[in-house]
């Protein structure tokens, strides 16, 4: 595989999310001056309006599970190394191998934090998907060409 198809991986996955969260947006827009356009579907204006609500949120955990993915297939093929480790872990490995410069690893870290926040419930800052797409670009643009 190659870092460069990664990254346009992770581009994809922010064009993807503004494609859908217009479609969301433009649904709202039709259902408020025809509501029967939502019953062939079965759902309320209530159901796509939480779907817009936690539509970055879902897209940013779907970007972090790319790249997180990715980095374990790194691991896996470059470095040789085998068996479970936990999402903190393989960043900071793959971070140490490959000596990413340590604010492209917070930034990383901020990333898997507030993912963890959204699939786990707690407390970190929020981020962007946009932000979290150039930071995970960012970071993964350390990792070796191919592998």
């Amino acid at each position: 595989m190659y870092r460069k198809e990664v990254i346009l991986k992770l581009g994809a996955i922010e064009r993807e999310y503004r494609a859908v969260a217009l479609a969301v947006q433009r649904l709202l827009q039709q259902a408020d001056r025809d509501p029967n356009v939502l019953g062939s579907a079965r759902i309320t204006h209530f159901d796509v309006r939480a779907c817009a609500a936690a539509l970055e949120s879902t897209y940013i955990v779907r970007l972090f599970a790319v790249f997180e993915d990715a980095l374990r297939d790194v691991r896996r093929r470059a470095y040789r190394k085998r068996g479970p480790i936990q999402a903190e872990a393989l960043l900071a490995q793959c971070a140490s191998r490959q000596r990413v410069r340590e604010g492209d690893v917070i930034s990383a870290h901020r990333v898997r934090e507030y993912r963890n926040v959204i699939v786990h419930g707690g407390d970190a800052a929020p981020v962007s998907l946009p932000q979290a797409r150039k930071w995970l670009c960012t970071y993964f643009g350390w990792m070796p060409p191919q592998w």
